[in-house]
């Protein structure tokens, strides 16, 4: 099975999704409660696996765990993917960095980033905290970043 992940619903996101359903027509796209119910009303007809902080899709080799964050400006309900196996965190928007990330990859300490994450990605002071305490919990061996530089993290190397 196919699967695309869109973690929050700005065009930046999603923009593109129609492209890849047409490559991947029986593709499920995974994404929060709220985008499953958008994305029909923006003439994107999809199976969409409408996933929580509670959810974990396991098939194969794949064990992907998602964790709910309130996106900025609007605070909408927002995931990030964690694939627990690979240790690969596709991280959204809340750890990118600014900058030209094409054919390189940074290492640094996933920790400190998580933590520097500010109230302009999250402004609501307890989402930010929760979000904070949920990227705690988990160690990434690698970040994927919605923009800007991904990174291995030089805590676990």
């Amino acid at each position: 099975m196919d699967y695309i992940f869109v973690s929050h619903m700005e065009s930046d996101e999603y923009g593109g999704i129609r492209i890849f359903l047409e490559r991947y027509p029986d593709a499920k796209v995974i994404c929060s409660r709220l985008a499953s119910r958008e994305l029909p009303g923006l003439g994107v007809e999809c199976d969409c696996v409408a996933a929580d902080g509670d959810t974990v899709i396991e098939e194969g080799d794949i064990s992907l765990k998602t964790i709910t964050y309130p996106c900025e400006v609007h605070l909408q309900d927002g995931i990030i993917a964690y694939e627990q196996n690979s240790g690969i965190l596709y991280s959204s928007d809340l750890m990118q960095s600014p900058g030209d990330g094409r054919d390189t990859v940074e290492e640094c300490g996933y920790l400190p980033r998580a933590e520097s994450i500010s109230p302009v990605r999250i402004p609501n002071e307890k989402g930010l905290e929760d979000t904070k305490r949920k990227l705690a919990s988990i160690s990434p061996r690698f970040v994927a970043a919605g923009h800007g530089f991904c990174f291995v993290n030089a805590d676990i190397m």
